[in-house]
């Protein structure tokens, strides 16, 4: 009874790590190709230390689908849409602080 429980709770932490995630990673992908919706987004949901703590859990996931939206087209494709770059975000996000 105690292994059903245990695998119940590490299945909705995975799952629920994997959604937030990727909404978030997503959003940060859009937002450094210049989606202003994305901007916006981020905007209004995060602070700065949220955001950041936010890149830093689900970096990972960050990784996978810039490559997957912004590596693997510009590859196939030869057209260099945008570059992996945090820091330019957080200041095009936050500058006013």
């Amino acid at each position: 009874m105690l292994g059903f429980w245990y695998l119940y709770i590490v299945y909705a932490f995975v799952l629920t790590y994997l959604i937030l995630g990727l909404i978030i990673s997503f959003e940060t992908t859009a937002a450094m190709s210049g989606g202003k919706f994305a901007v916006k987004w981020i905007k209004e949901h995060f602070s700065y230390k949220e955001f950041y703590f936010s890149i830093i859990l689900f970096y990972p996931l960050l990784l996978l689908s810039y490559f997957f939206l912004e590596y693997l087209p510009s590859f196939l494709t030869c057209e260099i849409r945008c570059v992996f770059s945090l820091d330019s975000l957080f200041e095009e996000l936050f500058n006013s602080k």
